[in-house]
């Protein structure tokens, strides 16, 4: 049986996020064509609607890629995604999914060996979370 990896979404801010997942390419680094990237201008531009509007349309998992705290290049406070990240996964578990299909990653800049980490490691959880979520009719 031919094994599928999991559909992802990634969130990622068009700042460190994206340069990691830059710098992730530039050295040779592969990841499935089932990961699709959504580059925003900050990650505070991101609401829980969102998260769980990309569950709806048959995401297996939801990463959101920020910058560092205290790096954010327009000053947001980084409490704002934390916030909506948390309401998130309680609306999650609410819906009877695992919350841990949703994460929150802080890369460094132009961290490509990091980036390609936390998604390696985030693709083997949801693998081990199969079967897939419930597709909506």
């Amino acid at each position: 049986m031919n094994k599928t990896a999991p559909n992802i979404i990634i969130f990622t801010c068009n700042w460190d996020g994206l340069s990691s997942i830059e710098a992730a390419s530039q050295a040779g680094y592969c990841y499935p064509s089932s990961v699709k990237m959504v580059r925003v201008s900050c990650l505070s531009r991101i609401h829980r609607g969102l998260i769980i509007k990309a569950f709806e349309l048959g995401a297996d998992g939801v990463m959101l890629l920020g910058c560092e705290p205290g790096n954010c290049h327009f000053e947001t406070d980084a409490g704002l995604i934390e916030q909506e990240y948390e309401n998130a996964r309680s609306l999650l578990k609410l819906l009877g999914l695992r919350e841990e299909r949703l994460i929150l990653a802080h890369i460094p800049q132009g961290d490509g060996y990091g980036f390609m980490t936390q998604l390696t490691c985030f693709i083997t959880e949801l693998e081990q979370m199969r079967p897939a979520l419930p597709v909506r009719a």
